[in-house]
């Protein structure tokens, strides 16, 4: 019999379908070259979203929110925006995203001047860890600039989230890339020239921590022109007032970053690594409490059916409800990389609970649903969960309708494979989803119903699902 394997694109959903059955339209946040962006209430659940609303007819390039979509889809790093689901009609197409609040960094900035060496070490610590992770699964942001660093709320020290992908490339650390894309005050030199790789990314983040400290940039110039002719000579300089009161340690992890040539320029991981990284914002001592290797042990021993319901729950689950979580998350992934493998998984549950190896490598293997070797950030949000987590029955109604593919009110085994990308003809995979119908079919009738489903999940409600 095959393993179970669960991907987080599986539950993020795109239909053709109105969307105003299904979200409520609160206000107008924005507006953007293609389109705008509203604050949105979901009906069933009353969680609050950010919708963009793209116009088809607006984009020239069609291809370019379907990268960005697609990009989303994959990335799974706590500070990297979520993406919920999407909706499309003849000439509109609806992101449904996690609603941050809390204005961007250049707002910050702004407001404050600069940083304090500490503050901003935090910061460019949280971004060189996601952009670690970008480059990892081979994505290029071409577009870091602080009007794309969001913040989840309006709280001083609330969490940064990277958002607006749609520039952005899928390649790998050897391929070379051509296009010219980016904004002139951030864009890399070797970006103008035509001819790149994805350090372009860490060019952009050696700009923001640079305006971090003093507020201003490092190229500047009256127009587009002179800024991006002052960012091609690529000339830096510290000879603002602001670096009096700046650390040596500072100004060499910035010069390492805007070094033009970039063989010597540090990777994302080699910054996130850098002794003023480590040594102003340091890693604290990973710790799982008990209560959530109980809820891990749990987890594993339960049935795959209610492992794939928990997944789509987490993938659908807020910041706010998810904030102790993602801070052990972040804790626990003690070299930044935004995964947690094995050894890292292994010291923290150690430090809080005796468990014998044997079972610790039941449980390392037993929350790695997508078999990569490695527990991503979903994964590990998804094992953790606490009952009250998933008691949102606008929630629940949510995941049964995400398997019950035609509102049939029951989720066949045929409607299983499907909402789990399983449409190929394998018996073992066919084996494998009757065996998990199986697990909630409690009246025998070959498919689960709602009341099946949230026994499966232990809730129990007077409501009927309509």
């Amino acid at each position: 019999m095959s393993t179970l394997i669960l991907r987080r694109q599986w539950f993020i959903t795109s239909r053709v379908h109105d969307i105003k059955s299904e979200y409520t339209f609160v206000e107008e946040l924005g507006k953007g070259t293609f389109g705008k962006v509203f604050k949105a209430v979901h009906k069933e659940s009353g969680l609050e979203r950010a919708i963009k609303v793209i116009i088809k007819p607006n984009i020239t390039e069609y291809a370019t929110f379907i990268t960005e979509l697609g990009i989303l889809k994959n990335l799974d790093h706590p500070n990297i925006v979520n993406i919920i689901e999407t909706f499309e009609t003849e000439n509109l197409c609806f992101l449904v995203l996690e609603l941050c609040r809390g204005g961007d960094l250049l707002d910050r900035v702004v407001s404050e001047r600069s940083f304090s060496e500490q503050k901003a070490a935090h910061i460019m610590k949280v971004l060189f860890s996601a952009i670690w992770y970008c480059h990892r699964n081979n994505i290029c942001h071409l577009d870091l600039k602080p009007e794309n660093c969001v913040y989840f709320s309006k709280d001083p020290n609330s969490e940064i989230k990277l958002i607006d992908f749609g520039l952005s490339i899928v390649a790998s650390e050897e391929d070379i890339l051509h296009d010219v894309r980016g904004t002139p005050y951030y864009i890399a030199p070797e970006v103008l020239s035509k001819n790149y790789n994805n350090k372009a990314d860490c060019w952009s983040l050696g700009v923001i921590m640079y305006m971090l400290l003093t507020g201003t940039f490092p190229f500047n110039g009256r127009n587009n022109q002179e800024i991006l002719m002052s960012v091609y000579n690529g000339s830096l300089s510290f000879r603002h007032p602001n670096f009096k009161y700046v650390s040596e340690s500072a100004k060499d992890l910035i010069a390492k970053l805007l070094v033009k040539d970039v063989t010597h320029r540090l990777s994302a991981e080699q910054a996130f690594n850098h002794e003023w990284v480590q040594g102003l914002s340091p890693s604290i001592a990973p710790s799982l409490p008990i209560e959530y290797i109980n809820n891990i042990i749990k987890f594993v021993n339960s049935r795959n059916m209610k492992k794939a319901a928990m997944m789509y729950i987490a993938t659908k689950l807020t910041e706010q409800e998810l904030c102790e979580l993602k801070e052990i998350f972040k804790e626990i992934d003690a070299n930044g990389d935004g995964f947690i493998n094995n050894d890292e998984l292994q010291r923290a549950i150690i430090s809080s609970h005796t468990i014998p190896q044997q079972r610790l490598d039941f449980i390392v293997s037993g929350i790695d649903f997508n078999k990569n070797g490695m527990i991503d950030y979903i994964e590990f949000i998804t094992a953790c969960l606490k009952k009250q987590h998933y008691s949102n029955l606008g929630l629940i109604r949510s995941a049964f309708r995400h398997f019950d593919r035609d509102n049939s009110g029951y989720i066949t085994p045929e409607e299983l494979k499907q909402a789990m990308c399983c449409n190929e003809l394998n018996p073992e995979i066919d084996a494998r989803v009757e065996k998990m119908i199986l697990e909630a079919d409690t009246n025998d009738d070959g498919k689960i119903d709602y009341a099946e489903f949230l026994a499966l999940l232990s809730v129990q409600s007077l409501h009927s699902f309509t």
